[in-house]
């Protein structure tokens, strides 16, 4: 990505270029849909393992604070609703590695062939074994789904081996999720304290700590890039994250912003029939198009910006060096 002047800066790549050429490639390896379609046909007509039981005790406590408390910010209705709609199956859906889904949190206990199996989980070590399990299964199969589409995308040459990308990509995740647990656990005791003590200063901590996610959700997500596009271990490719990611913000945030409104956008339009329609399979093909082809326009840009970052400081050191020996 060479400038037409050596006086002048090299541009940024272009987001709609990438997404371009991402969808053209999808389109003409259409085959990789396939990881997300399988994926939501799971979700939407396959069985529910359901853990309302387990949480009933809970939903009992709720109910009596509830009575002595006016104005509870959590109810026994809320909490009734969600996990008697909550799939265990759903873990599968991870992040940020993971398989796309429509149909993941669909609570509909319906389906075009009828009534949906259900599958009780009463144990609490069975429930915590089945998340662990899945968990993984949802990482292995984030990388083979990557792995793939990033071949879509890129040149064969610029991908790793697979064994490389899945062990690294496990690597990644593990160390992501021990990170989530180990900051989340605090930040949770810090704002239920707060909460209690003082409700404005609790809310205000809340905001902060939610723009600080907001933030961290850029790198974190490409982090996982640098293994697809250039083949870079772990650490290495977190790292490059964050450098891409602090010179190249304004355009990475543009390109993030184009890509949230086109898949959420849709994903409404693609929500529209119900559970228990076979038009429902309209929207998960539509989605599983527009969700892989999102993801190769990703591996594009971000392997366009690390090599426009990299010719931007080389071109700050070179003219540095001009100017001093001026």
């Amino acid at each position: 990505m060479q400038s037409s002047s050596p006086k002048l800066p090299p541009q940024p790549p272009g987001a709609v270029n990438a997404l371009i050429n991402g969808f053209n490639a999808v389109a003409n390896n259409v085959v990789v849909i396939l990881f997300p379609v399988f994926f939501d046909i799971l979700f939407w007509l396959g069985p529910r393992l359901k853990v309302d039981a387990l949480f009933a005790p809970m939903i009992q406590d709720v109910a009596q604070v509830q009575q002595t408390m006016k104005g509870f910010p959590v109810t026994a209705q809320m909490l009734q609703e969600f996990w008697g709609g909550f799939n265990l199956l759903s873990i599968l859906r991870t992040f940020p590695l993971g398989i796309f889904s429509l149909m993941s949190a669909n609570p509909a206990g319906i389906s075009p062939l009828g009534l949906r199996v259900n599958w009780d989980i009463n144990g609490a070590f069975q429930a915590l074994f089945l998340l662990f399990v899945l968990t993984f299964l949802g990482w292995l199969g984030g990388s083979f789904y990557y792995f793939f589409v990033s071949r879509v995308a890129l040149t064969a040459e610029q991908s790793p081996r697979l064994s490389f990308a899945i062990l690294n990509s496990l690597l990644l995740s593990g160390a992501w999720a021990l990170a989530g647990m180990i900051a989340s656990l605090p930040a949770i005791f810090l704002l239920g304290i707060l909460l209690l003590i003082n409700q404005t200063m609790g809310v205000i901590v809340y905001f902060l700590m939610m723009l600080f996610l907001i933030w961290i959700t850029l790198p974190v997500f490409f982090s996982f890039h640098g293994i697809f596009t250039r083949a870079q271990n772990a650490l290495v490719s977190i790292w490059q994250s964050f450098r891409v990611v602090r010179y190249g913000l304004p355009s990475l945030g543009w390109f993030a912003v184009i890509v949230l409104v086109i898949s959420q956008g849709l994903d409404m339009l693609w929500r529209i029939p119900p559970a228990d329609s076979w038009m429902a399979l309209v929207g998960i093909l539509g989605h599983a198009f527009i969700s892989t082809g999102l993801l190769a326009a990703s591996f594009i840009f971000y392997r366009d910006m690390q090599t426009w970052v990299e010719d931007a400081l080389q071109w700050i050191k070179t003219n540095q060096i001009t100017s001093a020996r001026a």
